[in-house]
């Protein structure tokens, strides 16, 4: 199978069959998970191989709604399972887990497809619609993420179909900016917040690691912000029940026990019939203690300093012909022990020479032993060199170019997303001068569209559910290559 060869290209581990990698991958082992990122970069019949062999799309669709599994993986779950094609109502459940990898470029035209296909099935999925619940949440996270695929106004259009009073849509509106959130809906999240906080601070530890305690911080938008900073305010008080960190709760207290009614008190361990129970046998205070070392540390005793005399120079060694002369009962005897101290060497400057090859003539008295010092380097001149010269900055439109012409699937979408940005920072006509301008580099005059890109292009300039920003950046991109540039 060569998605099998992919999946042990990087040797995280050595699996015969599709089945022993999936049992792993439901377990969520690290080898696993890190091999099923490989899957991302695979060619498409690779990837839908892997969703289409028995329950594996079971269990890609768990890993890719499990948010404490790495990015890399989620992805590629998420984009196995739209290469094979899912259908509703198990791409809704993909949109709610999964939504929030939309924004990511290396999910390609599958981030589209899955926003076009997984917000209507998400709408009408069976259960309490008008429930507050955190897939709610997840659900305008989803949502939210997904107008940077599709477009806000598309995202708008399609919750227009939801069901009245749907808590996922009125979030998600509320996310977008569309629709303020309802006051009813406002304290039922504020209560669902502080909920989940307490249950999350009460947890213990364990129970964190394996994932039975909600998550904290939930996956909600950016809007509902100010809630989980005032839900984590009003349960600061909240301890976790844990062991390690509350040992005195494993102990009923002295205090409670006497409080407690004489049938809920702890009995004393039972007796066996015919033994009888006696005070312990008391230690001898004679016995010796056995195993126990005692390590005192060692006190060793002063040692004297010997005396340190000073040497003696050699203009004042003595000189056994020479007679000693008696110094004068006036002047005071000399300084015992100090040494002569000899004046500093003044360093004269000298002047550099050079031969007619450019190397340097050394000085004539270099081997001298009395006045021996080493030659002062030659030092490299103080003026800087003139700064070079700085090419033209990259446009924000070079890479998406460039990928257009690389002929990559999903290099229109990402650059009609691109596009629709900057229209909403800069407006139309800021779009159409910037885009102008990187197309008039030089580096562009050479090149070829692709007939692929070129199709594709021109189906965006001629459909009317595009907005305006993306027919005017493919329209620009046509006459440019196809049409004598420019």
């Amino acid at each position: 199978m060569g998605i099998l060869a992919t999946l042990r290209q990087d040797r995280a581990g050595e699996w015969k069959t599709l089945d022993d990698y999936l049992r792993e991958l439901r377990h969520r082992e690290t080898g696993a998970l890190a091999a099923l990122a490989n899957a991302l970069p695979a060619p498409s019949h690779e990837q839908k191989e892997l969703a289409e062999y028995g329950e594996a799309g079971a269990v890609l669709l768990e890993v890719a709604c499990d948010l404490r599994v790495p990015k890399g993986s989620r992805l590629a779950a998420t984009r196995c399972l739209m290469e094979a094609g899912i259908e509703a109502p198990f791409v809704g459940h993909l949109f709610i887990g999964a939504g929030d990898l939309v924004t990511d470029p290396r999910l390609g035209a599958a981030a589209r497809r899955l926003v076009e296909a997984g917000l209507p099935a998400a709408l009408h999925l069976e259960g309490e619609p008008a429930q507050i619940t955190l897939a709610a949440g997840s659900f305008a996270r989803a949502a939210h993420a997904g107008g940077s695929a599709v477009g806000q106004a598309r995202v708008a259009e399609l919750l227009s179909g939801a069901p009245e009073l749907h808590a996922g849509a009125v979030a998600a509106r509320f996310a977008l900016g569309i629709a303020e959130l309802p006051e009813g809906h406002k304290t039922g999240w504020k209560r669902l917040l502080e909920q989940t906080c307490t249950a999350h601070r009460r947890a213990p530890a364990a129970a964190k690691r394996v994932g039975l305690a909600p998550q904290w911080p939930p996956n909600l938008p950016e809007a509902f912000t100010p809630m989980v900073r005032e839900a984590e305010q009003h349960t600061s008080s909240v301890e976790a029940a844990d062991a390690a960190a509350n040992p005195a709760g494993l102990k009923p207290a002295p205090a409670a026990m006497a409080a407690a009614p004489p049938a809920k008190r702890p009995k004393p361990p039972a007796v066996l019939p015919g033994k009888t129970l006696a005070p312990p046998i008391r230690r001898s205070p004679f016995r010796k203690a056995i195993g126990a070392v005692v390590e005192v540390p060692a006190t060793l005793p002063p040692k004297p300093m010997q005396p340190v005399s000073a040497r003696p120079s050699k203009s004042a060694a003595p000189d056994a012909q020479r007679p000693r002369i008696q110094p004068k009962q006036d002047a005071p005897p000399p300084a015992k022990g100090a040494l002569p101290v000899m004046p500093l060497p003044s360093r004269e400057r000298e002047e550099l020479r050079f031969d007619a090859r450019g190397k340097r003539i050394p000085r004539g008295d270099r081997w001298n032993d009395e006045d021996f010092r080493w030659e002062s380097p030659v030092l490299p001149s103080s003026e800087l060199p003139s700064p070079p010269k700085a090419r033209r900055a990259v446009g924000p439109f070079a890479s998406r170019l460039q990928s257009i012409l690389d002929d990559r699937p999903e290099a229109v979408d990402r650059f009609c997303a691109a596009a629709e940005a900057r229209a909403a920072v800069r407006g139309e006509d800021g779009l159409r001068q910037e885009l102008s301008a990187e197309l008039g580099a030089d580096r562009w005059r050479r090149n070829r569209l692709p007939p692929e890109q070129r199709r594709r292009l021109e189906s965006v300039m001629q459909g009317e559910s595009h907005p305006p920003s993306w027919r005017s950046a493919a329209r620009l991109v046509i006459d440019f290559f196809v049409s004598g540039h420019g």
